[in-house]
């Protein structure tokens, strides 16, 4: 086991730029499916390094360059990738399709809270017209619905955890 001081992350600018050079041209003449391939396998770095890394000013174009000549095999139709990975490795290497679909998300998240929220409310507004002793029932039948629905969740997560052991 090697002693001594650990690895420093960054290095100087001037070898990040060679490094994101010498990236480039790796990806270009090796095609491979995950930049991992380069810099863990390749140069032997490990994930927390990279993360470092990756991100330095002098070093990110490469970066960015090295995603997109990466990702342009997940949208090849001739690759050996399969059609599920393609799919989901396009958020990653394709940042502008991350952020339309997370955009996509957080609209349908809100429409389908507002429209949560008004169902709700109608439901108060239909108890509070009824008389008051149905009021007490069915604020006590709903209740038993929730508690039985919150129940077998429990129950439902208590399975599928026994049954992925």
């Amino acid at each position: 086991m090697p002693a001594g001081r650990p690895r420093t992350v960054s290095l100087p600018p001037d070898e990040m730029i060679k490094l994101g050079e010498k990236m480039i041209k790796w990806v270009v003449e090796n095609d491979p499916v995950h930049l991992s391939e380069f810099y863990c396998i390749h140069m032997g770095y490990t994930d927390s390094e990279w993360d470092t890394m990756h991100v330095a000013p002098e070093f990110f174009p490469y970066y960015e360059k090295a995603l997109k000549l990466v990702g342009i095999k997940y949208l090849r139709k001739d690759t050996d990738i399969e059609p599920s990975l393609k799919h989901r490795w396009q958020r990653v290497y394709f940042k502008d399709l991350k952020h339309l679909e997370d955009d996509d998300f957080n609209a349908e998240y809100s429409r389908k809270l507002k429209l949560s929220e008004a169902e709700m409310k109608l439901k108060q507004e239909v108890i509070n017209n009824l008389p008051e002793d149905l009021q007490d029932q069915v604020q006590a039948l709903l209740k038993q619905i929730s508690e039985a629905q919150s129940s077998f969740k429990i129950e439902d997560s208590k399975r599928r955890a026994e049954t992925k052991s």
